[in-house]
């Protein structure tokens, strides 16, 4: 597996198994290797993608991103920009909020998109050799909504 030059950006720092996780996630995103980055998810997987699709099981999770990957995101790199918040949960479960650079791509109808940041939660749950995605929720931030954050 490549390993990845990103940074965990943030303030406080970040166990192994967390980093190792977001490591994964981000080095077979880059890699387009879905084999290798649903081989770190549960069977009862849950997706909810940028533009709200949810994907339920594990191997509909995975058939979803194959059939973009090969529409839109192979050769789109995705960075990890920051770890903004870790949530240790009873029984080793860990709830992430961390921030990606997603790079530019034209979506299923041609329409191109610029790059942009996304924020990401993730459920991960322990597994026998570390982490595992549970849940996912990605949402694509908003650059002129976020001007406007009250807090």
């Amino acid at each position: 597996m490549p390993t990845s030059s990103s940074p965990l950006a943030t303030p406080t720092p970040i166990e192994p198994a967390v980093a190792a996780l977001l490591r994964v996630m981000e080095d077979t995103w880059n890699a387009s290797d879905m084999d290798a980055m649903f081989a770190v998810a549960t069977p009862d997987i849950h997706w909810v993608n940028v533009v709200g699709m949810h994907w339920q099981g594990h191997a509909a999770v995975k058939q979803a991103h194959v059939v973009f990957f090969d529409l839109m995101f192979r050769g789109v790199p995705l960075k990890l920009e920051a770890v903004e918040h870790v949530k240790a949960l009873p029984g080793g479960l860990r709830l992430l909020v961390v921030r990606w650079l997603l790079g530019a791509y034209k979506t299923p109808s041609g329409e191109p998109r610029p790059p942009s940041q996304n924020r990401m939660s993730i459920l991960a749950v322990p597994g026998p050799d570390g982490l595992l995605i549970s849940h996912v929720a990605n949402i694509e931030v908003n650059p002129h909504a976020a001007r406007h954050n009250p807090v």
